[in-house]
């Protein structure tokens, strides 16, 4: 089956948005055993749209469309989905007063740009958007199915998810079947070494490295109808193989995956962060119901920062440096006992891209973890990248030391 992927927006063009959508909805095809045949991204203009959309329909069974269904002048592909397939626009009263019942729950004035919202094309299939006013909407038209979506990501993926991919694979037999592991603190050319010669002696599994600021992927895929057995006997091998860099069997974040260890075992945690101003515990409080675990955190960026608000002995910033081991553990030690938490994380580096001092380059970071009745310790790392991926780095290892070592200390 041809499915192809239709990104609407100028300012995709222009460079002023990254187009996320596409990698969005090539990741959940993948995970469904599909891929796209074609992935086009062109700009908010009527006779562009159209042209585009005819061209496609020639080739493919299934057509994903990606923005413009806003109120705005510039958003014109209802209009232009309408113009390529015959349609007239209508308004669905339905929608518009789904829309409305919301608008009044939540306290806001029903304003004359909604009833925008509520005009699709002729004979429209919705797809619900909780969250958002643009809905979805399929239309037929011959061999081509579409599916219209907004561009807007925590809008769009849902739809994507949720309702689209799992259409489209109901009407394809799928043989090929593809698990994700999430991995973080090993490198991708060591998960290579490491997994090259069970690849050679497995030729029937594919793998994928799909590699992140904050670690890689690792996408395995095998077709027909064995391949639930085969990737089952798989894991089994490769599962020693890569140890702790593995965090979770599925395409899951670090965060959500500490945040499970916390609340089943009881502990709470604090942060004290200087070069990543406060990253690693917005990551970690990203996760709903985080609450339950996270007490709180401390942005110590300046130095009399880290004596006033964590306790650090000042003359031991001025001895060892503010990027040290000790100031490190001192820092962890002082968040656990400002809080009370059970566990307590502390980052201190050079993000660059100056500052660097004698055997301490730009990505120098130290990293201490407290974990109440152990002994408080710390790691350096050298982290390579700009000072944004320096910064993310930092973070992500932050959260990993911790879980390193919960694996390490018996529950409870």
């Amino acid at each position: 089956m041809k499915i192809e992927l239709i990104t609407i927006g100028s300012e995709l063009l222009a460079g002023q948005t990254l187009n996320t959508n596409a990698m969005f909805v090539g990741d959940q095809l993948g995970k469904a055993g599909l891929t796209l045949s074609r992935q086009i991204s062109i700009p908010d203009d009527l006779d562009v749209i159209v042209s585009t959309l005819e061209e496609s329909m020639t080739r493919a069974e299934w057509i994903i469309v990606s923005g413009g269904l806003g109120p705005t002048n510039d958003d014109v592909t209802k209009a232009a989905i309408a113009e390529a397939l015959g349609r007239s626009l209508v308004m669905h009263d339905d929608i518009m007063t789904e829309l409305k019942d919301r608008y009044v729950k939540s306290g806001r004035p029903v304003t004359p740009y909604l009833e925008t919202q509520a005009i699709l094309p002729a004979n429209a299939e919705i797809i619900p958007n909780p969250i958002g006013t643009a809905v979805g909407f399929y239309l037929k038209s011959r061999n081509t199915t579409i599916a219209v979506v907004p561009g807007v990501p925590r809008e769009m993926h849902p739809m994507i998810a949720e309702h689209i991919v799992p259409r489209i694979a109901d009407e394809v037999d799928v043989s090929a079947t593809t698990i994700i592991w999430s991995t973080t603190g090993m490198a991708e050319s060591r998960l290579y070494e490491l997994l090259d010669p069970t690849m050679k002696a497995n030729p029937t599994i594919a793998v994928a490295y799909l590699p992140s600021e904050y670690g890689v992927r690792l996408k395995f895929t095998a077709q027909g109808a064995s391949a639930p057995t085969e990737l089952e006997t798989w894991a089994s091998i490769v599962r020693p193989l890569l140890g702790s860099a593995v965090y979770a069997e599925e395409d899951i974040g670090l965060e959500v995956v500490l945040g499970g260890m916390l609340r089943e075992r009881g502990l709470t945690v604090a942060f004290a962060e200087s070069c990543t101003g406060g990253l690693a515990a917005k990551r970690m409080t990203d996760v709903p119901g985080s609450s339950d675990y996270v007490i709180g955190g401390f942005v110590t960026y300046r130095d009399e920062m880290k004596s006033s608000l964590l306790g650090v002995d000042p003359r031991l910033i001025e001895t060892r440096g503010a990027v040290s081991e000790e100031v490190a553990i001192a820092m962890a030690d002082g968040a656990a006992t400002k809080t009370g938490a059970n566990c307590a994380v502390s980052i201190t580096g050079i993000a660059g891209p100056g500052g660097q001092r004698p055997g301490k380059p730009v990505g120098t970071v130290w990293i201490a973890t407290a974990i109440k009745n152990h002994p408080t310790e710390a790691v350096r790392l050298q982290i390579m990248g700009d000072r944004h991926m320096i910064r993310e780095r930092a973070a992500q290892a932050a959260i990993n030391q911790l879980r390193l070592r919960l694996l390490g200390s018996p529950k409870g």
